[in-house]
């Protein structure tokens, strides 16, 4: 039998209807963390198209609560305000996670905070709170979370690393240093868990039109030349968007890509190849 290329194409149209109907994260609970705004919230709003449950948590109590207030996920979305620089509040986000929704099945370790300042001048505190956000917290969560998957007989964590995991950039070295953590910490993971049916791999964002990658330009003497320098280091032209990373993470969170453990999945619009 002869097809022609609009029975192809209604063909495939109809097989990604029935995939989105059925939800590639039907009945799987999700634990995302910094979901006010950027990625966090684009991830949020396509787990929950594709049938999770949802517990999100931020720092901005206003934020969240907003967020939860615009869904229509019918007790499919949970907000948890909590600032993760504290190892309390992470276990308690969990907790309070598998309380609400009697298990945690993806952990995606999301929040993040960046400090731009030359190397000389990066003291203490500054330091212990970057680290504090972009890797105690990955960290403690994954402490607490990864045992609850063990329990279940498997379950993903996705942690957000960067590019600046695998390249670096003049004045983010505390910031770097964070990221590094994070990927050398999901690389142990991974193969600590493997055979507990647990992946846990890394995504590495390139620049993305995000508030705290507007903040970073803001901080910049000019921040439209700020912006338009950061968009001329990208070879597709333009930042990326949070929903293209959502989709990665996605991807990851499915049970699509079973052989990955211990990726560093780099999304970049190619910005680290050249």
């Amino acid at each position: 039998m002869m097809f022609s290329e609009q029975d192809f194409i209604q063909q495939n149209q109809c097989c990604v209807h029935v995939e989105w109907a059925m939800g590639r994260l039907d009945g799987k609970v999700a634990l995302i963390t910094g979901i006010a705004s950027g990625i966090g919230r684009s991830a949020v709003e396509l787990f929950l198209a594709e049938s999770a449950q949802v517990f999100g948590v931020d720092r901005n109590e206003a934020a969240g609560q907003a967020l939860a207030e615009t869904l229509d996920a019918a007790g499919r979305f949970h907000f948890f305000a909590a600032d993760l620089a504290e190892e309390t509040a992470c276990r308690r986000a969990v907790e309070q996670c598998c309380e609400t929704y009697g298990r945690i099945d993806i952990l995606y370790n999301n929040a993040g905070v960046a400090i731009i300042e030359p190397f000389p001048s990066t003291d203490a505190e500054m330091l212990e709170r970057v680290m504090a956000v972009n890797f105690k917290s990955v960290f403690y969560l994954c402490q607490q979370a990864i045992p609850k998957m063990q329990q279940q007989g498997g379950g993903v964590v996705i942690n957000t690393a960067s590019e600046l995991a695998i390249v670096a950039q003049p004045l983010y070295a505390a910031y770097c240093a964070s990221k590094g953590a994070v990927l050398s910490l999901t690389r142990a993971l991974a193969l600590e868990y493997a055979r507990d049916h647990i992946r846990i791999n890394a995504l590495c964002p390139g620049p993305i039109a995000t508030p705290m990658l507007q903040g970073e330009f803001d901080q910049a003497v000019d921040p439209i030349q700020a912006k338009a320098e950061g968009i001329a280091t990208m070879p597709i032209g333009r930042l990326g968007d949070p929903a293209e990373i959502a989709q990665v993470a996605l991807f990851l969170a499915s049970d699509a890509p079973v052989l990955m453990h211990g990726a560093a999945i780099v999304v970049d619009g190619g910005k680290t190849i050249i």
